[in-house]
């Protein structure tokens, strides 16, 4: 046990003295057997500590983020630890891994989830029951508090501990580990921090979650440290931090191609005064708001223009996952219903639509969009932060909220990978408001910088704070629109042209390649056209020679090398088929050919190399 340990407590990783415990892991009172497999090594601190409370997990493995998250909670061993981590990361699993330690030690004997809907509290339970833990969804206010023979505590709102925190306060006489879900929704109402305050005070621990960092505004949110900024800003400090750009390195999520449309727009303000202007323009405040309101409304037609490409490309991505779905973002009831109606008349097909006015039929409506096989979910409100539908794939950001933290949680909806051969990228269709294409080149940034890539700083941010902030309303009416027409789109950090983007969905066409290869193909696009515009970074560069020593990989871990080297290899392949007018199909079977492999994923560094090594003097003959 000492060994397999590594010579360290497994609980909280000190260094194993004399003395160290030898420990069931289900308890000899349990059931237990006394043998080296149900054993562990712990210190005698964490083993007296733990107690006789057993609880088995049956959830997934931690990721490595969860296990460094994990480890730095026990290090630190703090009342409150708050942890921003990217959505689509997996803060549900780590904070039900969390509640089931610090159960299993004794430490706590309750769980209470506070979250921001209904639909989440569902969502909640049904995470927890697949790790092996009940919490109850269902209980309200007037029923007092969850049965303790059932259940080992209970999701609630925020809303719901705000009308009664005296009945939660109580609750926390047991011991009680408190997870705020989106943290920030406790600063949504003056009313709501101060009932959160009063109601887990006494908890003895509490874990708090959010997507993104946050700002205090007017509403500081109780137990969450601040710093206040170079502006003077106060800003969350997170105890540990797991970024988009991490994410994407570690494959936890997938990349996202944003597609930004222009097109020019047409309307009249109070004073019977007719202006127009393009999306992309560069426009006083009060125009930004005119020129969004008149492409989103359902009458102009820019919007079923925008939808019809969008559903393209969906189609083109259900031919590799047939399951894909899309989502539009609409920013009000009668917006949704009118896109709903677009879409049953491009596609024949009916889509799902969720209203936060709907209730519980909202999470009927999300519940049958997950479950099902339909192309599109249009939503307002109820599909943003914290709801998980993995297979979406495609966005529509149909909404005049253009918050950062609203932004990139729309984003979080689509990066969720659905299993490690997922290699699908996610794709956001956006208006081309020069805000919203800083906010993406943001979120790409990180993405450079995780991969080491020559990283410089967006000059301009746009945040007008934390919470789902609406775009100035002025009294206009719209008028017109032109046919949406492409702008560009922003991928790994570098801005494409049209030219570079049309270019490659040619070729993609031509040589039946799945969407999935889009990025790639526009760099060997921008290879053949030379070295065009970019968003603030230099693009990443496609290794001219077939050599595993490319971004340091040398010091890289064994199945990470691997992963290069066949990345390097199906990029080059790519080149080559393109370079040379081959057929893909035919190229592929001479690649595995040489390397003596029916299937790529079979091959083995050795073989990889080989035919890389093939591809490689097929390119440098062709020259």
């Amino acid at each position: 046990m000492y060994l397999a340990a590594g010579g360290k407590c497994v609980k909280c990783g000190t260094l194993l003295r004399p003395g160290w415990h030898g420990d069931h892991i289900t308890p000899w009172s349990a059931g237990g057997p006394t043998d080296v497999i149900n054993g562990q090594a712990l210190c005698p601190n964490c083993n007296l500590t733990k107690g006789t409370t057993h609880m088995a997990w049956t959830g997934m493995a931690p990721r490595e983020w969860q296990r460094a998250a994990l480890n730095t909670y026990v290090a630190r061993d703090a009342r409150d630890f708050l942890v921003v981590a990217t959505p689509g990361a997996g803060k549900t699993n780590f904070a039900l891994r969390l509640a089931n330690d610090l159960i299993e030690s004794g430490i706590v004997k309750r769980v209470v989830v506070v979250v921001p809907s209904e639909h989440l509290k569902m969502q909640w339970a049904a995470a927890a029951h697949k790790c092996g833990m009940e919490i109850d969804p269902t209980t309200k206010n007037r029923d007092g508090l969850e049965n303790p023979e059932d259940y080992r505590g209970a999701a609630v709102t925020y809303a719901q501990v705000a009308a009664q925190p005296d009945l939660h306060r109580m609750g926390c006489q047991q011991r009680t580990l408190v997870i705020f879900d989106e943290v920030h929704h406790a600063g949504d109402e003056k009313a709501w921090g101060s009932a959160v305050k009063h109601a887990f005070g006494e908890a003895s621990r509490r874990l708090a979650l959010s997507g993104t960092p946050f700002r205090s505004d007017n509403n500081p949110i109780p137990f969450v440290r601040y710093e206040r900024d170079s502006e003077g800003v106060s800003r969350s400090i997170a105890d540990y931090t797991y970024g988009y750009g991490q994410a994407i390195r570690d494959n936890v999520c997938r990349q996202v191609d944003f597609h930004f449309y222009d097109g020019e727009m047409k309307w009249m303000d109070s004073g019977a005064v007719t202006s127009s202007a393009n999306l992309s323009a560069e426009l006083e405040r009060g125009d930004v708001s005119a020129v969004l309101e008149t492409a989103l409304d359902p009458v102009t037609g820019w919007m079923k223009g925008l939808l019809m490409k969008a559903d393209e490309t969906l189609t083109a991505m259900r031919a590799e996952a047939p399951r894909a779905g899309g989502l539009v973002i609409a920013y009000r009831a009668p917006q949704a219903k009118a896109y709903a109606k677009m879409l049953k008349d491009i596609t024949g097909e009916d889509p799902v639509v969720v209203l936060s006015e709907d209730g519980p039929e909202a999470k009927l409506g999300i519940d049958r969009f997950s479950d099902g096989n339909q192309r599109w979910l249009v939503a307002v409100r109820m599909v943003s932060e914290g709801v998980d539908v993995p297979r979406l794939a495609l966005g529509v950001y149909a909404t005049k909220t253009k918050t950062e933290m609203f932004f990139r949680q729309a984003v979080g909806r689509f990066v969720r990978r659905q299993g490690q051969e997922d290699e699908q990228i996610a794709t956001v269709f956006a208006p081309a408001l020069s805000g919203l294409r800083i906010m993406a080149a943001q979120i790409e940034q990180e993405i450079r910088h995780e991969l080491d890539l020559q990283d410089e700083e967006i000059e301009r941010e746009l945040s007008d704070g934390n919470g789902q902030q609406m775009l100035d309303l002025f009294a206009r009416i719209p008028l017109a629109a032109s046919q949406p027409t492409f702008h560009g789109a922003i991928h790994g950090g570098t801005e494409w042209t049209v030219e570079e983007n049309e270019r490659a969905e040619e070729l993609l066409r031509k040589h039946d390649f799945p969407p999935s290869v889009l990025a790639s193909m526009r760099k060997l696009v921008r290879e053949e056209l030379g070295e065009l515009t970019k968003v603030g970074t230099v693009p990443m560069p496609i290794p001219a020679q077939g050599k595993l020593v490319a971004a340091g990989i040398a010091d890289e871990p064994l199945h990470r090398k691997r992963k290069a080297l066949a990345d390097q290899l199906t990029k080059r392949s790519r080149h080559a088929v393109f370079k040379l007018g081959l057929e893909h199909a035919e190229f592929q079977w001479r690649v595995n050919n040489v390397m003596s492999v029916r299937k790529r994923r079979d091959a083995s560094i050795q073989q990889l190399q080989r035919g890389l090594e093939f591809v490689e003097q097929l390119l440098r003959e062709a020259q």
